[in-house]
């Protein structure tokens, strides 16, 4: 887990005016080939565009977002998918649900659990998630319930900023589309025990955590972005206190 993430389309220089009749004091200056195609591009006549810059993407409202996924965590019904795509639109980044992945590439989640067991379910879907969190630049993620059992995906999402939502049973029971989840229409008990055998591994890897069953989807939204807007900046924070704590620790020379 992680500590705890536009172009400048001005035009550049003039070009060099035109010399007054008779021979020029001095030599002109050629023009090189990319800044010719560059000028005849140009909005304005006689006026060459500064070469683009790439930068760091920004959301919406101006801050740096993290250069790798933003990833969402939580139990089953916690309203990841929802709320991610709420995100994603208010950042203004792709959205990514890997769950639908996984249908798309290997079937319905329930008839390959009955087929082929969980064993060989989890193994595949830690190689989905490790595929779609090794896409560079920021795009929110949301993972499966289940999927922080898998060590190897708990070490990769070390390596980005984690988002836990978590809510009750209760809720879950009062808003969930019980139809569409059999575990919860067989046993609605089950909600609750799962998520305590996993609690360790979603607080392991989580870097902030959201209640989604005490505030609305847009207000959980607009705060979910302004922490993912304002996170690279925690993290070089963070991070130089724990330099400065390192650097207090060290002994000095002669001790």
């Amino acid at each position: 887990m992680s500590g705890h993430r536009r172009v400048n389309r001005d035009a550049g220089p003039p070009a060099a005016t035109r010399p007054k009749p008779g021979p020029p004091t001095q030599p002109l200056r050629q023009i090189p080939a990319a800044e010719a195609e560059a000028a005849a591009s140009s909005s304005e006549p006689g006026q060459l565009r500064a070469p683009r810059r790439r930068r760091r993407r920004r959301g919406r409202g101006g801050s740096r977002l993290p250069e790798r996924a933003i990833v969402f965590v939580g139990p089953m019904a916690a309203g990841k998918t929802s709320l991610g795509k709420r995100v994603a639109r208010e950042l203004g980044i792709e959205f990514v649900d890997t769950d639908a992945v996984f249908v798309r590439k290997h079937g319905v989640i329930a008839e390959f659990f009955e087929r082929h067991g969980e064993a060989e379910f989890r193994r595949l879907e830690a190689e989905v998630i490790a595929e779609e969190l090794a896409v560079p630049g920021p795009r929110i993620v949301a993972l499966g319930g289940g999927a922080v059992i898998a060590e190897q995906t708990r070490r990769l999402l070390r390596e980005h900023p984690v988002v836990l939502l978590m809510t009750t049973q209760e809720a879950v029971l009062r808003t969930a589309n019980i139809a569409r989840r059999p575990l919860l229409r067989d046993d609605p008990e089950a909600w609750g025990r799962i998520l305590e055998e996993r609690r360790g591994f979603y607080e392991e890897v989580a870097d902030v955590t959201y209640r989604t069953d005490r505030a609305t989807k847009e207000q959980l939204a607009r705060r979910v972005a302004q922490w993912a807007r304002g996170y690279e900046r925690q993290r070089r924070r963070a991070d130089g206190a724990r330099r400065h704590r390192d650097a207090a620790h060290e002994p000095s020379e002669g001790e």
